[in-house]
Parts: C-alpha cells; structure tokens; sequence
C-alpha cells in the first residue's frame, strides 16, 4: 500500500513513464515508489479538477493485487458526473494507472435496459408476446408472455423454433409451417396466422406474425414478430358464425313471414314462408306493389312512411294467400341502417285464429248465445250511443222493457229445451216488428228491451208496444207442444222523462212493472207517481229489516173448522205487520219485500218460534190443537231448515206432531228433488206438510205421490165462485176426490157462504176456513176464541 501521499510538479529529470504519461491522451496517474508522490497528466487533472487530491487520497488507499480494474464515478468542477473504469497496474518504479471515460457505454446500456423493460410493461400490458429469430444461427428468444402463450409459463423455453412449431394443433400445423416457408422463400408477402395450440390439454387460439430483416446479401438474417391469444375473439367469431347458420336457418323456417325491402318496396330478402303465402319461388328483386292489391298500396305506403320516420311499427293487415283465403296478420316493422341505406325490416305473424276468438269472444262479451240478441252490456253501450245522438240531434228515443207473461210454467212444466224455443221465438218475432235503426236486446230470463230511435210522436211507442203484444200473443209452436204467453211493457220516453240513462233504465223497469201488477200483457208509459212507489217500496223493506226487533210483527190465527162435527180442527197462523205509519200491512204486501230484501228466513223463523210458544201455552191449559205455519219459497232453499225447525220444536217443548207446515203448490212442484228430503225427514220427526193453493201448481200424480205430505189446500180461486161457476165446481170436485184417493186431508179456503160450504160438504170436504166461521184471530184473543168455541 502506499505508505505516503505526494503530488509532484513536471521537471527535467523526468523518468521515461512519466514522459509517456504526459502525452497519453486519457487520464493517467503514476506513484513514485522512492517517495509515494503521484505524478498525473493534463487529461487526469482536467478530469480530476478540484478533486484532484481527494481522488488521490482514494487511489492510495486501494490495495493493488498485480492489475486491478474498478468503476468509479467522478463528478468534475461543472458538477458533471462521469462512470469510469480505472485500470492499475505495478510496475518496477511504482504503480501505473488510466482512467476511461464510460459514461455513453453506461447510459445506452440504461438505455437498452430501460427499453426492455418498458416493451415488457407494454407487451404484458398489451396481451403480446416478443420472439426473434435468428435464422443464422437458429437461435430464438422468446419473451416471458409468449411463453406464458403457449403454455410454458416461466419456465426456461429451449431457444429452437421447434419450440412453438410443435405445439400448434396437429389440424393447423402443417398450414402454419407452408405459410412460415412460403414467407421466408419471397413466395408471399407477409407472414401472419390465426391458428390453434394445445396448452396444457386445452386447445387455444393464438394470433402470431413476424418480419424477416435480410443481410447484406439479400439472405434472410432475423425474424421478429409478435404473438398473441385470441381464444375469446375467435370463440366469439365462431359463435357469431354458428348463430348466423343458425339464424338463417331460423328465419328460412320461422312459422311468420319474413322480409327486408328498401325504401322503394323491393324486396332484398323473404323467407320461405313468405314465399310460399304468396305462391313465388322467392320475392327478391320483386316490389311489394307486385304482390299486393292495388287497394291495398296506398296504405302500405303510407305505414312505410310512418316506419322510416318513428323507427318501428305495429300494423293489423289482411292478406289473401295464393289460393284466395283471407288471413290475419299482425305485423311488426322496423329500420335497418346498413351500408348508409335505410331498409325496412318486417315480421308477418297470423293472428287469424286470434281474431276469429276475439270475434267468438266479443260475441260472448256482447250477445246473447240464445237468441243471438245483444246482451245487458251491449244493450247498455246501445243506449249510451242512441242517448249521445239524440241529445245531438236534439231528437227523442223510447225505451221500453218487456217481460214474458206465463213464461215461467211454461220453462217450469215442460222443460228448459221447451223455454229456450220460446225465447228465440221471441227474438225472431220482436226483429221482425221493429225497424233497422231500433235495437232488440235480451238482459236475461224472460226480459227483453226496445230501444226505438228517433222518435217523432211519444205516441208511437204505444202503437209498436201493442203490436209487440198483440205478436207475442199468439201461439207458438214448440216441438209437439203450443205455448201461450203474454207481455208486460213499461215505456220511458228520453228526454221528456229524464236526460239520465240509468234513471231511464229505472223508469223503464218501474212501468213494466207496474203494466205486470194491472193485469199483465199491456203497457204503460212511466209517470212520477210510480217514483213514488218505488220509493215508498223502498222505504218499506228498510223498515221491515228492523220489524222483529220493535216488535211490529204479530200473528194472528185463522181457525179451520171440521163442519162434520162443527168443532174447531186446527188454526193457520197469518203473520202482520203493524207499521208506525202505514198501518196494519198484509203479508201479500210485504213477503215479497221480505224475500227479495234477504230476510225472509229470519221473518219465517220468528214466526215458528212464536206458533211453538203458542202450542206450548195450549198444550198447558190442556188444548192440543194444530196450528200451520205457511213456509216460503226462500226458507225452503236454504240448507239449514229443516234442522232450524227441529231446533225450535225441541227447545220450546211441544208435541211436534201439533206443528204443521204449508207450502204453496207451484214452488213445490218446481223444486221436488230440493224439499222432497227435508219434508220426508220432518215427517219422521212427527212434522207434517201440506200442500197449500192446490190446483193453481200443475201437480202431477207422479209428484205428488213420491212427497210425504199429509194435505192438500184447495185454492181459494176455486171456492169464490161455487155455486155459480161449474168449472170451478168441477175442479174442487176433482181436487177432492184426488185427495180421498191418495189418502190426504182436503182442506177448502176462502170459504165464505153456506151454499159454498154445503157443496163442499156434499162433496165431501169437511174441513173449512173462510169468513164464514171466522176472520183471523189475534194472538191474544186465542184463547178466549177457543173456550167460546168449545
């Protein structure tokens, strides 16, 4: 080592190394071995500047082994740095040293560095594998993602083309190397290929390319290029390609018609079905003016336009097809933008089965299947319409309800088959009588409705109402039956009555029943006073809900008499009704109300309870006499009579065999397989029934031998005139004899005179009811009626 420092200045008894320092253009620097001083050049001391010391400083601290090479860096007086490698060597007078400048090998080495790094930053950014080739030595360098590519990883690839050669796909292998020597043998231009690789049993795509640089003699040098995975964009074209084939194959089959055209109408594709509908081999290059008819093109146009314009559409079309047979179609068009043209693109579908259901089920929405007249709810679109036009024109329409008189026993007696015939009887005979402009509707059963437009006279309407009267009055001929009926019409007139078309409706409805109450088959034209008993009707039923609970309601009994022994048989109890303001009202008034306001079976079960509670104060004072109940229509549909009756019978007590029930004739005979059980099993329990107004019902023998009845109630229809009427005295003949041959009671009613009594006598019908022995009594005169009696 150098055991001292010095730095010595150029003289004449310099040595011969110093000489050859002196001049040597790069930096050197000699040590004296005698006195450890250095001896430097011009080119070190520039290098050196004012540095100089402290860089000698640091070389004589270095410890030289023969030669000695090292980098250093030096920073000059300007504060520029520079790499260099400072070479020593011993020799036989000190130590010998050079120094040189590195510092552009050292920046393009960065450089080259840098620009390595940065391609792999791209190139693992940009999915790109770098490989080259050196086709001299056949050496290739393949960057880190082109062997992540093909299924290498990191792993240290052989630097052979064979490399990559053998892991393309067995199928594209032997295209990819033709094209690699075709390239390199100036056969083709440029090398690139799409091909298939196997990584690691699965099959990928990859892209790869590559650009020969040549020598000096033309030969081919180096080969560089790029490679790259394009397993998704390749699947995807592959898909894209499959449902292309699928798509066409589609389109060609679609059950729907299908077709592009351009904005002038011809046509650029069609599809089988299309072709076929109209009987081409194919409608390309043909204009839809050629095809359509020429009715037809103006509108077509015309929804072309509106397509181009909106963008899309949805049209209803008819077509025929080449046979001639009309079809639905609903089509949908729309605008493809292709090659800067507009095309309109169009989907034919056939609804005409769609529509001919439409049809079937707007005739079911607004017809009647019967009588193939407008139903309630076309009726009221009708009256809707004709009542806009009229207050329009400022003119009048008449309305007119009409319901079917004795069209009920009709349906009832000879069956529904037998009914439906009569109402489209109806149908046909009501179109016949009115004009075009009028309409006919059936709202249902037996009703039916006239709208008669344009009125000029408020009489008219009268003259149509009698002549539909008068038609509907004559017979009809049902199968091997004649059928007999009647009309009751009620007539509103718009706007004398009213602007309102529900009120119409209600005016309407209110006339015709008014026309049914005064004696059937007439009309009658509505007035306000039938407002009134509407209302008044109205009022009746919400009072008659809250009857029982302000105890309105009374019984009162009306005795039957056994004129063999002239001693009291039994009561029929008769319900009133005491109202606050209207008196004392019948049951003819207000069962009814009662039955269609839905509280008639609390009014029948009411009046059970307080008969069970008279028989139960009889049967104390030693009395056991029988007390009817008349049961109504509405108590005998319901499911839980029979058991309500027993109930009622069980808690109060009484001998069940002291209640009788009534039910009238013509509900029984309608409704025999409903009451047939109930009234079997109240007779088992020791209840019996009878049947009340006999003869006005149609029984047949057959009928009334399967009910187990006890009685039959002559009509009083049929006792008013005897003596004086022989019908009527043959039928109550008759009702008695029928009775005494099944085994029944015969009860006669309404009797009220002795001559009435002495042929019902004579007949022999003992048991009487009537104002001839008696008016009905109050409950709490019973039992005073009785003790007199007896």
């Amino acid at each position: 080592m150098f055991s001292k420092l010095g730095i010595i200045s150029k003289s004449s008894d310099e040595s011969l190394i110093e000489s050859l320092i002196r001049y040597f253009p790069l930096p050197m620097f000699y040590k004296r071995s005698d006195d450890n001083a250095f001896v430097t050049n011009d080119a070190f001391d520039q290098v050196a500047g004012s540095h100089k010391k402290k860089i000698l400083d640091s070389l004589s601290k270095i410890q030289i082994i023969h030669n000695t090479k090292f980098e250093l860096k030096l920073t000059n007086d300007i504060g520029k740095e520079m790499d260099t490698i400072t070479y020593i060597s011993e020799v036989e007078e000190g130590t010998l040293g050079v120094i040189v400048d590195i510092t552009d090998q050292v920046k393009a080495k960065q450089v080259i560095i840098s620009l390595k790094e940065r391609y792999e930053i791209a190139t693992k950014g940009a999915q790109e594998g770098l490989w080259e080739w050196n086709i001299k030595t056949g050496e290739v360098f393949y960057s880190n993602k082109f062997k992540e590519i093909i299924g290498l990883g990191t792993k240290a690839a052989e630097p052979k083309i064979e490399t990559w050669i053998k892991r393309i796909d067995p199928r594209d292998n032997a295209k990819v190397v033709k094209n690699l020597e075709a390239y390199l043998n100036h056969h083709i231009d440029n090398f690139s290929s799409e091909h298939r690789i196997n990584v690691n049993g699965q099959t990928r795509w990859v892209s790869i390319s590559g650009k020969v640089s040549y020598d000096e003699k033309k030969s081919p040098a180096k080969m560089t290029g790029f490679i790259s995975d394009i397993t998704e964009r390749k699947e995807a074209q592959l898909a894209l390609k499959n449902s292309e084939q699928q798509f066409s194959l589609f389109m060609q089959n679609l059950p729907a018609g299908a077709f592009i055209k351009d904005e002038q109408g011809t046509f650029v594709f069609t599809n089988d079905y299309l072709n076929k509908f109209f009987g081409k081999q194919t409608l390309v290059n043909s204009n839809f003016s050629d095809i359509m008819p020429v009715e037809n093109i103006r509108k077509l146009k015309e929804q072309d336009a509106k397509t181009l314009q909106m963008g899309a559409d949805t049209v209803e079309e008819r077509l025929k097809d080449a046979q001639g047979q009309e079809k639905y179609f609903q089509t949908h068009k729309f605008v493809i933008n292709k090659d800067n043209k507009r095309y309109i693109g169009g989907i034919y579908s056939d609804i005409t089965n769609q529509k001919k259901t439409e049809t079937k089920l707007n005739i079911l929405a607004h017809y009647d299947l019967l009588t193939n007249l407008p139903n309630r709810m076309m009726f009221q679109d009708s009256l809707k319409n004709m009542i806009s036009k009229a207050s329009r024109n400022k003119s009048k329409i008449a309305l007119m309800f009409i319901d079917l008189d004795n069209f009920k026993m009709i349906n009832d007696t000879l069956g529904h088959d037998y009914g439906d015939l009569l109402l489209q009887e109806v149908a046909a005979r009501l179109k016949k009588i009115l004009r075009a402009e009028d309409v006919v509707s059936r709202l249902g059963g037996d009703e039916f409705t006239v709208i008669l437009d344009d009125v000029k006279d408020t009489a008219y309407p009268s003259v149509v109402a009698q002549k539909i009267i008068d038609t509907l009055s004559q017979p009809v001929k049902l199968k091997d039956e004649m059928g007999y009926i009647g009309a009751s019409i009620g007539i509103s007139i718009f706007p004398d009555d009213t602007d309102i078309m529900d009120q119409l409706i209600k005016n309407a409805d209110l006339a015709m029943y008014r026309s049914k109450h005064e004696g059937k088959n007439v009309y009658r034209y509505f007035t306000e006073d039938m407002n009134a008993d509407a209302s008044e009707k109205l009022e009746l039923t919400n009072d008659l809900r809250s009857a029982i609970e302000h105890e309105q309601l009374a019984l009162y009994y009306q005795p039957i008499v056994d004129t063999h022994t002239n001693k009291l048989a039994s009561f029929e109890a008769l319900v009133r009704w005491h109202h606050p303001k209207y008196g004392l009202i019948t049951p003819d008034n207000f069962i009814t109300l009662a039955e269609e306001g839905g509280f008639m079976v609390k009014v029948g079960k009411f009046v059970i309870k307080k008969v069970c509670e008279q028989i139960k104060i009889m049967q104390a004072s030693g009395l056991n006499t029988k007390i009817a109940v008349n049961i109504s229509s509405k108590q005998l549909t319901q499911n839980h009579l029979e058991q309500t009756v027993k109930n009622i019978v069980t808690e109060s007590g009484i001998n069940p065999a002291l209640l009788e029930l009534e039910v009238t004739e013509n509900f029984l005979m309608n409704n025999i397989e409903a009451v047939e059980k109930v009234i079997s099993n109240l007779k088992a329990f020791g209840i019996a029934t009878a049947i009340d107004d006999f003869g006005t019902g149609y029984s047949s023998l057959a009928k009334l031998k399967k009910l187990s009845i006890s009685k039959l109630k002559i009509d009083k229809s049929f006792i008013d005139d005897i003596p004086n009427d022989e019908d009527d005295m043959v039928i109550a003949s008759m009702i008695i004899t029928l009775s005494q041959q099944l085994g029944l009671e015969i009860v006669a009613e309404g009797v009220e005179t002795e001559a009435q009594a002495e042929f019902l006598k004579e007949k022999g019908c003992h048991l009487m009811q009537g104002y001839l022995f008696s008016e009905a009594i109050p409950e709490t005169e019973i039992n005073a009626f009785i003790e007199a009696r007896n």
